[in-house]
């Protein structure tokens, strides 16, 4: 029998207490991260104490203070380690002590060598460790989600599950970013990849991770309206960090919005709450659709820094050929090339994301065991 942590207990509770704190940790962190990205490629004059630093680090504080009570606990509470529960709080020590020490090495890296460019050793060192945090909160709340199915722990265990995916969801896009986008060209560096390579990266990942976490929400939270809540998430704190500080990249703010229905749509069609979804009988089909709808869209989600890599017809834009200054200049760019770019993207998104289904499909309970099974998606 699977070992159970009892939700009367301390271990419990002070455990939901700490993770939850640190999903908002998680939250603060790669909310800064991507609004620096912004801030950099906007050229606005930057050193390493910027507005957005002060908030990463203080996401940093968050987890780091979340790591060392979580510590304490597991200390404290051996059920916690019958429970499995401490392999969360063991990768968010390991991801809170890779983050702090990026924070002096990029301070040191920066009076050293002068502003940097994405895929700088620090930061590398600072996204792996930002990565490593979000998915021990995850897995975490997944975890503690599991022994208990009603009352005010689970109503609020589930709430800060939205938080907590969202950051990890844009925390593995951000990863894809880092070797994906031709920007690591800083003052005395120059870290980018082949272009190739940089395309190849972010064709076959952003799809495969936009379906597999929506997928993997799916089948997690068994409620209507949550895997949608978090795709609209993802989506509004890009638009809030990567789109917002600049008049012209949200002109197309209202346009980019829309990618959010999709995924509503695909939520509606799962709870059998579409016309069409009393017709798909079988959960194999919502599945497929589900993954290459949630697949597709990367390239949408992926403005306005996706484009840098895809919009010169699915090849990185040459930032030096169009005398590029700040991520503005990509605008004209993008909406040019999307009536050829948008459909490519679209399809090869559609193939990875039910690609993405089937495989989730076999490893994490998505087949059609028997007749009874089949008739939901949900338990």
């Amino acid at each position: 029998m699977e070992p159970k942590l009892d939700p009367s207990t301390y271990a419990f509770k002070f455990s939901m207490i700490i993770l939850i704190f640190a999903s908002i940790g998680s939250l603060m962190q790669i909310g800064a991260g991507n609004w620096d990205v912004t801030i950099h490629l906007l050229i606005i004059p930057d050193s390493f104490f910027t507005p957005s630093h002060t908030l990463l680090y203080a996401g940093v504080g968050i987890l780091s203070l979340s790591a060392i009570i979580g510590g304490a606990l597991m200390i404290k509470y051996i059920e916690l380690k019958e429970s499995g529960l401490t392999i969360s709080f063991k990768l968010l020590i390991i991801g809170s002590v890779l983050s702090i020490i990026s924070g002096p090495s990029d301070f040191i890296w920066h009076e050293t060598f002068g502003v940097d460019g994405f895929l700088s050793p620090t930061h590398l060192m600072l996204i792996t460790g930002m990565l490593i945090n979000t998915s021990a909160v995850a897995m975490g709340l997944v975890r503690l989600n599991s022994f208990v199915k009603s009352g005010t722990l689970y109503q609020v265990g589930r709430i800060f599950f939205v938080p907590a995916l969202v950051a990890l969801w844009l925390n593995l896009i951000s990863y894809v970013y880092i070797f994906a986008l031709p920007i690591s060209n800083g003052e005395l560096f120059n870290f980018n990849l082949n272009p190739i390579a940089e395309s190849l990266i972010a064709l076959v990942f952003l799809p495969l991770i936009n379906s597999g976490l929506f997928l993997f929400v799916l089948k997690k939270t068994h409620t209507f309206g949550i895997a949608s809540a978090i795709a609209a998430g993802v989506i509004l704190l890009t638009a809030v960090t990567n789109i917002l500080p600049s008049e012209a990249l949200s002109n197309l703010l209202p346009f980019y919005l829309l990618a959010i229905v999709p995924f509503v749509l695909v939520d509606l069609l799962i709870y059998d709450k579409l016309p069409l979804g009393n017709k798909l009988s079988s959960n194999k089909l919502k599945v497929v659709i589900s993954g290459g709808i949630s697949g597709s869209l990367f390239y949408i989600i992926g403005y306005p820094l996706l484009p840098l890599t895809l919009s010169n017809y699915l090849i990185p834009v040459d930032l030096e050929q169009i005398g590029f200054v700040t991520i503005v200049d990509i605008v004209p760019i993008f909406v040019n090339s999307l009536p050829v770019v948008l459909p490519i993207t679209l399809l090869v998104g559609a193939i990875l994301g039910i690609l993405s289904a089937r495989i989730y499909e076999r490893i994490d309970g998505f087949k059609e065991k028997n007749s009874k099974s089949d008739q939901v998606i949900v338990e």
